[in-house]
This record gives C-alpha cells, sequence and structure tokens, in this order.
C-alpha cells in the first residue's frame, strides 16, 4: 500500500493558511489532516468545522478529518457538511462506537476510529470489520511538539495484523511527532498515512514545498529498501 502524507493543518500559520495551503499543494501532499478539538476530550481548541469546509471548497486534496471531541455522533451533520474524504473519531470518546461508524459510513465518507497511546489495540476487536482505517496516536492528543511515545511502534504492527486480517485495502495511520527516522520506523511495522507537523514539515526557517520534499525523500529511504 503507497504510503501517505497527510500535513496536519492546526500546525500552519493560520494567518498565512491559503499560502501554506497553495505551497502543500504544489508538493502533491496526499491528504490534509484536520484536528477539529472540542476543549473537552483534549485539553485545548484547534480547527473547526467551519474553518474546514472553507478549506474543503478551496483545494482538490482530499480531508483527513480527526475529531478530538466528546460524543463524536453529535457532530454527524456538521461531519457531512463538511465533505471529507475521511473522518476518524476517538473510540475513547463514545459508547457506541460500530452504530457510529455504520451511520457514518452512509455518506460514503472512509471511516476510522482513532485509539490514544494507552489504549490497547484490542480494543479494536468488535469495531474492525466497521473500518476502512485506524488512526494511531504516536503523543497524547491535543497539543504539537510532544515526544513521539516508542512503545506505539508495538502496537502499530498489532494493528496492522487486525486491519489485514479484516481484509485488503484497510490504511494504518499515525499520527504525532513524525520526524523522518520515526516515520521510517512506523513504515517498517506497517503504517501507510503518516500525518506530518511540527517535526518534519511545519519548521521555522524551512519553507513548506521543500520541508516535503525532504520529508518524503527521508521516508523513502524504508520505502526501497
Amino acid at each position: 500500500m503507497p504510503v501517505k502524507i497527510a500535513p496536519s493543518l492546526m500546525c500552519a500559520n493560520l494567518l498565512e493558511l491559503r499560502q501554506n495551503i497553495a505551497e502543500l499543494e504544489r508538493a502533491q501532499v496526499d491528504l490534509f489532516h484536520i484536528d477539529v478539538m472540542d476543549g473537552h476530550f483534549v485539553p485545548n481548541l484547534a480547527l473547526s468545522f467551519d474553518l474546514a469546509e472553507q478549506i474543503a471548497r478551496s483545494t482538490k486534496i482530499p480531508l483527513d478529518l480527526h475529531l478530538m471531541v466528546d460524543r463524536p455522533e453529535d457532530f454527524v451533520e456538521s461531519v457531512r457538511r463538511v465533505g471529507a474524504a475521511y473522518v476518524s473519531f476517538h473510540i475513547e470518546s463514545t459508547a457506541n462506537p460500530i452504530r457510529l461508524a455504520r451511520t457514518l459510513k452512509t455518506s460514503g465518507i472512509q471511516v476510522g476510529a482513532a485509539l490514544n497511546p494507552s489504549t490497547p489495540a484490542d480494543a479494536l476487536t468488535y469495531l474492525i470489520d466497521e473500518l476502512d482505517y485506524v488512526l494511531l496516536m504516536t503523543v497524547e492528543p491535543g497539543y504539537a511538539g510532544q515526544k513521539f511515545i516508542p512503545q506505539v511502534l508495538g502496537k502499530i504492527k498489532q494493528v496492522r495484523q487486525m486491519l489485514d486480517a479484516a481484509g485488503p485495502g484497510r490504511a494504518l495511520e499515525v499520527d504525532g511527532n513524525l520526524n523522518a527516522e520515526w516515520a521510517r520506523q512506523c513504515i517498517a511495522q506497517g503504517a501507510s498515512i503518516l500525518v506530518a507537523g511540527s517535526s518534519s514539515l511545519f519548521r521555522k526557517g524551512t519553507d513548506l514545498y521543500t520541508a516535503c520534499l525532504d520529508f518524503r525523500a527521508g521516508i523513502n529511504q524504508e520505502l526501497h529498501q
């Protein structure tokens, strides 16, 4: 499965968001990762559904919507309004994940479940057949710039095996402090979508276009071995 790069727009300069998006488009990134936070499930507020909808109207690159919210089932209509290609919700945030996954799929959306670092892979046992992909956090969700948690590498391998057993074509996304070295290790364990933020793309003193090319070249070292 080809590895996709999904820049995290919460790490962008929001005062220059249109310019940032243009540079990422020029670099031919695969997805735009958009974190929607409510200040409850995570202690932060980030991008909104309204902003995500505006981004969707301004680009042809598919949106990857990551819901870091309590009771994500309350936001189904907002998700549909955005028109994202991918949407993930945290398995820790809802009492009815199977029902929610099935509801979202009626809109033709690729549906994923996100797991915090301390949430075990077997939490997916009764849900994985309903999913198109899984998003594994390699840091605690809510803030950029945290240290990668290396113990998650074993969980990436375990979830990759679960996804393969469930059927072909299911992606495994990873999110959190993915510099080129950690990204290569995640790919080696089975990751196929890399959320790229302040550790790889949105770095001071480096333009986004060049940073994207450098990051892709760095991960290609793993793909071509």
